[in-house]
């Protein structure tokens, strides 16, 4: 009788067990479906701060280009007047006498006289300009030395950043490889586990549903757009790319527009600052659709409520839903 009630006993515990297991085990997959999503996000943030640091940072080396050029324009005018000034004492320094005194003695009369200290008088005041010209050439040549010393601190100070903000994505990348690791073999571990109980597994990490292709614009840049993306399906994510071997969001963008003829920065933010404003429900195929606050994703609608974008880190270029959080809005390039 005792042994009946151990076996009922261990029976009804093991039952108790079971779904205890299931619901932790689910736990523990929405917690790393929650953890993956999170460093997804941050990875597309972090990837849009070090192409919008990269943008500056050529904008600083221009100025400082340009800076460059203006400094040696001032310092060549600050020699030649520093020149010609020279020339001027020297000759005065000849004369050995006032201006006034060879006015006097070399005229003829009172007419001549007054008529030569006018000349000798504009002499003077031309240089008096001479000086002053000096003085604003030498000025503008410092002012120009405290500029490109500006802009040249601007430009260090932006790669320090860029440096940066690179380490903390490749950390991300790192952590995010890791995750994606323990995502698989989890996966294989609970195929394996269905395969037993001929129970098919559900996905630990939500897969994009495959959409077909839809067809090319008729005609137009977005047409040229669209098909310089739709050639790249498949193609790897990589932060920082701009193609054609892997890209990144807006890196992938300012390609497939690049083939139509319209510049677009590599940063989705800045593309979202120079495209014209679409109201959704005035989308066309070739507009641009922005995520994030701040931005940090961009796509290129293709139509039926779709886009083809370079997603984040692991999946590759592909058509996917615009349905997603975070919409910010969209804007159509080259107009």
């Amino acid at each position: 009788m005792r042994r009946r009630q151990g076996a009922i006993l261990s029976l009804v515990l093991l039952a108790s067990l079971v779904p205890a297991t299931k619901v932790n085990a689910a736990a523990s997959r929405a917690n790393l479906q929650k953890e993956v999503d999170g460093l997804t996000t941050q990875i597309s943030t972090l990837d849009e701060d070090y192409n919008d640091a990269r943008i500056k940072l050529s904008a600083a080396e221009q100025q400082m280009r340009e800076l460059g050029i203006a400094k040696d324009d001032a310092n060549r005018e600050l020699a030649e007047l520093r020149k010609t000034a020279s020339q001027r004492a020297a000759a005065t320094y000849r004369m050995g006498v006032p201006n006034v005194i060879l006015a006097l003695f070399g005229s003829e009369n009172f007419t001549d006289f007054s008529r030569r200290m006018g000349v000798s008088s504009r002499v003077g005041d031309w240089e008096s300009g001479i000086v002053t010209e000096l003085e604003i050439a030498n000025i503008r040549s410092q002012e120009k030395e405290e500029q490109l010393r500006q802009e040249r601190d601007r430009a260090k100070s932006l790669s320090t950043s860029i440096a940066k903000k690179r380490s903390a994505l490749q950390e991300r990348v790192n952590q995010h490889g890791a995750l994606m690791a323990r995502v698989a073999a989890e996966e294989r571990a609970r195929a394996a586990a269905a395969r037993r109980s001929s129970t098919p597994p559900a996905p630990l990490i939500r897969q994009d549903p495959k959409i077909a292709t839809p067809p090319l614009p008729g005609a137009g840049n977005a047409r040229a757009a669209l098909a310089a993306g739709y050639s790249k399906i498949g193609t790897p994510y990589s932060w920082g790319a701009s193609g054609p071997g892997a890209f990144d969001c807006s890196g992938f963008t300012s390609y497939a527009w690049r083939a139509a003829g319209v510049s677009l920065p590599h940063s989705s933010r800045a593309q979202y600052a120079v495209t014209k404003r679409v109201a959704r429900s005035d989308l066309q195929p070739g507009d641009l659709v922005f995520f994030g606050s701040p931005i940090h994703h961009v796509g290129m609608y293709v139509g039926g409520g779709n886009m083809i974008d370079a997603s984040t880190y692991g999946r590759p270029v592909a058509v996917r839903s615009i349905l997603r959080s975070g919409y910010v809005g969209a804007g159509r390039p080259g107009v």
